[in-house]
């Protein structure tokens, strides 16, 4: 996971709460007719979730973002110094080429969605007007490599504390969805 901002650095988690599609090739619906579905989107991960996730990276000590905007793109290369100025400047705080369509297919079937995400790299127009190198596949590796135990135990801790039974709404959200 790329960062779109400074003060988001390589080795910290961010628990996303929205996201930017920039992606043209995936199909993202499990609704292509004859039924309908039109699934609310204003707050895709789920908010139970969420604040688990939170909770237990405080509680391993993790540098933890609490909410970001993850700008999905198509992928598989990495964004060009425009790229990445212009998804900066759109409000996105990471890049990544993941989580989408993925949410949005949990979603529709009542699915709590959460993502944790591991920064391993400043995208390319963190270096604007730098003389430090853009990212490489090698930092990636590394970075994730470094930071993969970590991970690890704050999916752990999650699994351990996510309730049998949830009040966050999103089963509630694809049955409002339906159509007809």
């Amino acid at each position: 996971m790329g960062s779109l901002k400074r003060n988001i650095k390589p080795g910290d988690f961010v628990i996303c709460d929205q996201f930017i599609d920039q992606t043209k090739k995936r199909k993202d619906t499990f609704f292509n007719g004859p039924q309908v579905a039109h699934i609310e989107m204003a707050y895709p991960y789920c908010p139970e979730f969420r604040k688990i996730a939170v909770s237990q990276a405080k509680k391993l000590n993790l540098r933890i973002h609490g909410k970001g905007t993850v700008v999905v793109i198509e992928g598989p290369r990495f964004s060009t110094l425009a790229d990445s100025l212009r998804f900066s400047k759109m409000g996105g705080d990471l890049i990544n080429m993941t989580q989408y369509p993925e949410v949005v297919l949990a979603l529709e079937l009542g699915i709590c969605y959460l993502n944790i995400s591991l920064v391993t790299d400043y995208d390319a127009g963190i270096y604007a007007g730098s003389k430090i190198k853009p990212v490489s596949i090698d930092q990636v590796l590394n970075n994730f490599k470094k930071n993969n135990a970590k991970l690890k135990k704050l999916v752990s801790a999650v699994i351990k504390n996510t309730p049998e039974r949830t009040g966050c709404g999103c089963k509630e959200k694809a049955e409002r969805a339906l159509i007809g």
